[in-house]
């Protein structure tokens, strides 16, 4: 019975790693009248197995996977987030590390 329940958590843990990379893009505006700032957010959660590419704010984006040979490998997961101000411009960069794009002006600086 012991040996099922550590096999059931083992095959949990490898799921959860399955889709071990996210990335999510904030989108804000800027309302003159009636006046409000709302954003809204678009995820993606994916398995690694090639760089991160996608295109926004007419820009496309160049990221390290967690995926090897491309980022730190093993799963660790690389976690992104970037935001899309009312300008087009691109703030706000966040990653958790890991071996992947570093956070802030890296990560900008990979969109082009």
């Amino acid at each position: 019975m012991m040996k099922r329940l550590m096999f059931s958590l083992a095959a949990l843990g490898l799921a959860a790693v399955a889709h071990a990379d996210t990335v999510n893009i904030v989108s804000q505006a800027a309302f003159v009248s009636p006046s409000g700032a709302p954003s809204s957010t678009i995820s993606m959660a994916f398995t690694p197995n090639a760089p991160i590419v996608f295109k926004v704010a007419g820009k496309t984006c160049r990221w390290v996977s967690s995926s090897s040979p491309w980022g730190s490998g093993g799963g660790a997961g690389c976690n992104y987030s970037i935001t899309v101000d009312d300008g087009g411009n691109l703030i706000n960069a966040s990653s958790n590390g890991n071996g992947c794009t570093a956070a802030g002006q890296a990560m900008i600086a990979a969109c082009n």
